[in-house]
């Protein structure tokens, strides 16, 4: 949404410019200096009314409201993008001769935003970021300046000196929704925040209460005490805690009453990989097993910090014990870089329950729960190992039919036999924990597990021998789905299921990575009928928002196109190619956009951290882009332009990496990140050159005939870029990233052929 905010700023800018050019282009200087203060004023102003919107997404199934004020949100969000942007294209519209020199400065400097941002988040807090770009745009207004009269440059000056003075005194605050966690704590006796740090990964908040206490899933059949702890809130919400145990071991018993205990009864002093270590409590419940050896992964590195340095007399030190080992990374590429095997993988809840309830998660692209993942987790296990993965049990029953499904086809992949008998899932009021065996789990272990899940309350949902009515006993059900579930996934008709299903359960792929999604549109008919409105909490908002969202940004860019070409008719400016010039122009916004979303994504798992990956393959495309946009003048081949030439290296390119990119991965996956940062500029670059070309050439072919219609090509892009970014991630979700890339490289087919009816 952000992204399609940004570039619907660009989009709207097009259209402005095309209405009003020649009085624009007559006082250019005036106008670009004016945008830019402009620009500077709304970064604050617009942030600050945009906390006073009462957006939330939690209540956006009670109150139709709710969709105003996401619309008034992305609105009021959208007018900085707008201001900047129109700067731009009045360059584009004042020197039409050096469109690709315009295009390729702004590429350059939005690449090295992309990534001096990242940098500068982890020095500064995001009221202060806010204010560093304020000061660096106030810096262009008085560069813009000098074009005009020293007066001019003075009073711009002073404008600029005292608004950053009264922005610098009255920084903005961040709402943050009363429905999270660190909001819900805040409001317990005597609890107060007494650290707060921010970075790319995160905003951290630790929480200090005498009465705040975290055991997910915890056994209703436990009467002892939990010893005290602070909470660490994620971007206010996916508490961690830190526990003070007083360094009496026996004082962890509690640890011993959740569903992922259940493993270290059926093993003996394991070696244990920990993925999301967070505050310590699974490395503490290791630890009270009395595992021998512990490699703690915890992707934060201020958490570990926390934990080790400013907390550590409150943790007891435990991330300093011989035989805890910490290592900061994410989970997924640690697994594919070690060499290690282990007798315990164990990957933690590793967010809230609320959030997770809510649908929060739907759109997030997770490569921890996919069945390429979880084929290596148990490729990592000792040849008795296990593997353990807890989530929240939702209602009705999702998380673990996905998780179960997932499990059974990455065995199955593995080629491992008798599939039933490596499996074990039990669950609490709260939470379902599933063990894979990488060997079939013995009778004695069975018996261990049954007896496990007895003593505390628990309900057995699969484990060999299991008789139905084992099942849904203790935190019952009104029938017992998720044994029901297990099956017909082992035993029945299982695409039929998945097809049949309510929601979604078919496991996630590494080419579509949405293990949290789980709406079917199919199903909406039979839950409207049969919960009326209140069907939403029962699914995902994040993913009905997103589908709200790619139609409000289809209505406005058809607006703020096709509505503007009524004034530029009567102008009699129209050219005689204007479908295949508006056709060209729309291709290329979505055919950029689908490919740099879906290459974020790849990237994601050579790099490990998403932020990294983010800023990694925006700068890259940019930047390269922006070089492509430099040469784009003078390349040429035999009688192929360069926009074909382009179109033709951009389709190769990608079919390319679409076959061999995954192989590549593997082979340099154990690299340090700066090793792996490189090259994976490295393998952008020549994609995003090429991918730099079509833009500013089509805009140079049109600005020798038609000159007035750049800025209105300028706004097509822009607007097609719009709805792309929120499309390709519907897209992606339901038909996978390597088919949203498929279908960009048809978009650049056809947006050569459109330019050889209006290019010379």
């Amino acid at each position: 949404m952000v992204i399609s905010v940004a570039l619907l700023g660009f989009g709207v800018s097009g259209t402005f410019i095309s209405i009003f050019q020649r009085k624009l282009k007559a006082h250019f200087y005036s106008f670009f200096t004016l945008f830019s203060l402009l620009f500077s004023f709304s970064l604050y102003i617009c942030f600050f009314l945009s906390q006073k919107i009462p957006f939330d997404p939690f209540l956006i199934v009670w109150y139709k409201s709710q969709y105003f004020y996401l619309l008034a949100y992305y609105l009021v969000l959208f007018i900085p993008f707008f201001l900047g942007a129109s700067s731009i294209g009045l360059s584009f519209l004042k020197f039409p001769e050096g469109i690709n020199k315009v295009y390729f400065y702004n590429l350059l400097g939005s690449g090295g935003g992309a990534l001096g941002i990242i940098l500068i988040m982890y020095f500064l807090s995001l009221q202060e970021v806010l204010f560093f770009i304020i000061i660096l745009s106030f810096f262009s207004v008085i560069l813009s300046s000098f074009n005009l009269s020293l007066k001019s440059s003075i009073i711009m000056g002073f404008i600029s000196g005292i608004c950053a003075l009264f922005f610098l005194l009255y920084p903005p605050e961040p709402r943050i929704s009363p429905y999270k966690g660190l909001s819900i704590t805040l409001k317990l006796p005597e609890a107060k925040i007494i650290k707060e740090e921010s970075s790319p990964l995160s905003l951290i908040d630790v929480v200090e209460a005498p009465s705040i206490r975290c055991a997910p899933g915890l056994s209703l059949a436990y009467k002892g005490k939990i010893p005290p702890q602070i909470a660490i809130f994620l971007d206010a919400d996916s508490l961690t805690p830190i526990t003070n145990f007083q360094n009496d071991i026996s004082n962890l018993r509690y640890l011993d009453y959740r569903t992922c205990a259940l493993p270290y009864h059926l093993l003996n002093e394991p070696h244990v990989l920990i993925i999301g270590a967070g505050g310590g409590s699974e490395v503490l419940s290791a630890l009270y097993h009395q595992a021998p050896y512990i490699e703690a992964i915890e992707v934060n590195p201020q958490i570990v910090k926390l934990v080790k340095e400013e907390y550590g007399d409150f943790s007891n030190h435990i991330y300093s014990l011989p035989e805890v080992h910490v290592r900061v990374a994410e989970g997924r590429g640690f697994i594919e870089s070690t060499s290690g095997n282990f007798d315990l993988i164990q990957i933690t809840l590793l967010d809230s329950f609320a959030a997770s309830s809510a649908g929060v998660y739907a759109l997030s692209e997770s490569y921890l729960y996919t069945i390429e993942a979880f084929e290596s987790y148990i490729k990592h296990l000792t040849e008795e190992g296990i593997l353990c993965i807890t989530r929240w049990v939702k209602t009705p029953p999702r998380d673990g039919i996905k998780l179960f499904a997932t499990a059974v086809e990455a065995l199955e992949n593995l080629k491992i036999e008798n599939i039933p008998s490596h499996l074990i899932f039990i669950r609490s009021w709260a939470t379902s924990t599933l063990l894979i065996k990488r060997s079939p789990f013995t009778p004695s272990q069975v018996h261990t597990a049954k007896e496990f899940a007895k003593k505390r309350l628990f309900d057995l949902i699969w484990c060999p021998s299991l008789n139905p009515e084992e099942v849904n006993k203790y935190n019952a059900l009104p029938k017992a789905f998720y044994y029901e579930a297990s099956q017909k996934i082992l035993f029945g008709d299982r695409d039929s299921f998945y097809q049949n299903h309510l929601f979604t359960v078919e496991p996630a792929t590494d080419n579509s990575p949405y293990f949290f999604r789980f709406f079917k549109w199919k199903s909406l008919p039979y839950l409207l009928n049969t919960m009326g409105r209140e069907w939403i909490p029962f699914v995902e908002w994040g993913y009905i928002i997103l589908v709200f969202t790619l139609i409000q940004a289809i209505i406005i860019s058809i607006f703020l196109i096709i509505f503007p070409l009524f004034f530029l008719k009567k102008r009699r400016i129209f050219a005689p190619h204007k479908l295949s010039i508006f056709l060209y122009f729309l291709f290329l916004g979505i055919g950029y956009m689908f490919i740099e979303i879906s290459f974020i994504q790849k990237f994601t798992l050579f790099l490990f951290y998403p932020t990294y990956a983010v800023a990694v393959v925006m700068a890259a495309f940019l930047f390269f882009s922006g070089w492509g946009s430099y040469f784009a003048q003078k390349m040429k081949i035999g009688r192929l332009d360069k926009v074909t030439l382009a179109s033709i290296m951009i389709i190769v390119i990608s079919i390319a990496y679409l076959i061999y990119l995954d192989d590549i991965f593997l082979h340099f996956i154990q690299f340090s990140d700066g090793i792996k940062i490189l090259f994976s500029l490295l393998l952008i670059a020549p994609l995003a050159f090429f991918m730099g070309i079509p833009f500013p050439s089509g805009l140079k072919e049109v600005s020798k005939t038609i000159s007035p219609l750049v800025p209105w090509a300028w706004g097509i892009n822009g607007c097609a870029s719009v709805i792309s970014t929120v499309l390709a991630t519907i897209l992606a979700i339901s038909l996978g990233f390597n088919l949203v890339i498929f279908i960009a490289l048809i978009l650049y087919f056809l947006a050569s052929l459109n330019f050889h009816l209006f290019g010379s």
